[in-house]
C-alpha cells in the first residue's frame, strides 16, 4: 500500500477550556505545513521542559488508530488531529515503524527519534481519565522526527522510506521495553542505538541496571 499524507496539523499554545492551563495540543487542520530543522512554521509548544526541541520537531499518528479509540471508548471524538499530532497517515503504525527510519515527506527528509510520551494534557483535552496510560499500554503513541531536509510536506505527499538501519528495534518494541515490561535484550538495543533521543535512551539506560542488579540478587539469594 503506498503511504500518503491524509491530514496536517499546527497551533500555537493556547488555553485548554476552561482550566488556567496553556498547551501545544490543540492543532487545526491546514494544507501544508512548513518545515524547518527547528521547528514547524505556526507550531509550538508550551511546557518547553518536556515537550518540543530537534529531536522531537514533526509528530506522526496513525490514521488507524482513531478508530481504535473511537470503538473502543464509544465515541466518536477521536478525529485527526485531535491527540496533537502534526501529520497522520494510514500504513505506517507503531508496530512496522523503527528508530532511526529516515523518511522522505514531501519535500522534507527526516528521521525518526523516539515514540511519544503521551501525557495527561490528552486526559484534558478529550475528557477521558486514564486515556494517556491507555495509549501506552495499548502502545499507539505515534512518533517524532527529528528534521535532516528542511522543505514543504503537502496533503496528499507521499511518505517514503529511505534507509531502515535498525528494523530489530521498532517503536513498539520500544515502548514495550521501557513502559510495560523489563525486557533486556530491546533495553540494551535502545541505551546502544545512536539515533534514539536521550528522552527515551536514558529511562532505559536505568531500568536496564535496576534489571540487571534484581537479577544478580535473585542469583545470590538460590
Amino acid at each position: 500500500m503506498k503511504t500518503m499524507v491524509d491530514g496536517l496539523f499546527i497551533g500555537m499554545p493556547t488555553g485548554l477550556k476552561d482550566r488556567n492551563l496553556q498547551t501545544g495540543i490543540n492543532k487545526t487542520s491546514v494544507k501544508e505545513l512548513d518545515v524547518k530543522f527547528e521547528r514547524i512554521v505556526g507550531d509550538g509548544v508550551a511546557n518547553l521542559k518536556h515537550h518540543g526541541g530537534v529531536n522531537r520537531v514533526l509528530h506522526q499518528y496513525a490514521s488507524e488508530n482513531y478508530d481504535f479509540w473511537n470503538n473502543l471508548f464509544s465515541t466518536k471524538k477521536f478525529q485527526p488531529g485531535c491527540l496533537g499530532e502534526n501529520l497522520s497517515a494510514k500504513g505506517m503504525d507503531e508496530a512496522n515503524v523503527c528508530i532511526g527510519d529516515i523518511y522522505q515527506i514531501g519535500e522534507v527528509e527526516c528521521v525518526v527519534t523516539e515514540p511519544r510520551k503521551p501525557c495527561g494534557m490528552i486526559n484534558l483535552k478529550m475528557d477521558l481519565k486514564g486515556l494517556a496510560k491507555q495509549i501506552q499500554n495499548e502502545s499507539k503513541t505515534g512518533w517524532f522526527y527529528r528534521i535532516l531536509k528542511e522543505g514543504i510536506i503537502r496533503q496528499g505527499d507521499s511518505l517514503t522510506l529511505l534507509k531502515r538501519e535498525f528494523p530489530e528495534l521498532t517503536l513498539e518494541k520500544c515502548i514495550r521495553a521501557l513502559l510495560h515490561n523489563e525486557d533486556v535484550q530491546t533495553l540494551r538495543l535502545m541505551i546502544n542505538n545512536p539515533v534514539l533521543s536521550t528522552n527515551w535512551k536514558e529511562p532505559a539506560k536505568k531500568l536496564l541496571i535496576s534489571s540487571t542488579l534484581a537479577d544478580d540478587s535473585l542469583r545470590l539469594g538460590e
